[in-house]
Formats: structure tokens, sequence, C-alpha cells
């Protein structure tokens, strides 16, 4: 049960950070030959941090599981 609620938080706070990131980016578009702001950095970074790597650490799992099941 306590598993069930922690993917389910940590399901919707991905998502929070998708929409936030695509919400700067909507208001605040990157002009050429200027750096972007350091806000919409940290938000990407924080992205790449609890989507990416969680999902490929779960696609590492998923293959030693069926290579360990055949």
């Amino acid at each position: 049960m306590l598993i069930k609620w922690t993917l389910l938080i940590f399901a919707v706070m991905s998502l929070g950070l998708v929409v936030l990131s695509k919400v700067l980016t909507f208001f605040n578009p990157p002009r050429p030959g200027r750096p972007r702001p350091p806000v919409l950095c940290r938000i990407d970074r924080m992205l790449r941090w609890t989507v990416l790597i969680p999902a490929a650490v779960g696609l590492v799992v998923l293959a030693v599981t069926l290579w360990l099941a055949a």
C-alpha cells in the first residue's frame, strides 16, 4: 500500500515538473545568443533527475528480471 502511494506521489510530482518547465518555456522563450534563465535550467536538471534516471533504473531492473526468468 505504501509503495503504491509513493509511486503515485512520484508520478504526480514528475508531471508537475514537466508542466512547470513547459509553462516557463512558453512565457520566457529562449532568445538567440542569450543564455537560458537559471530557473529553467534548474527545473530541467530536476526533471532529468526525477524522470529520466529513475526510468533508466526501472528499465535495468526489468531487463535483469527478464534475464533471470529466462
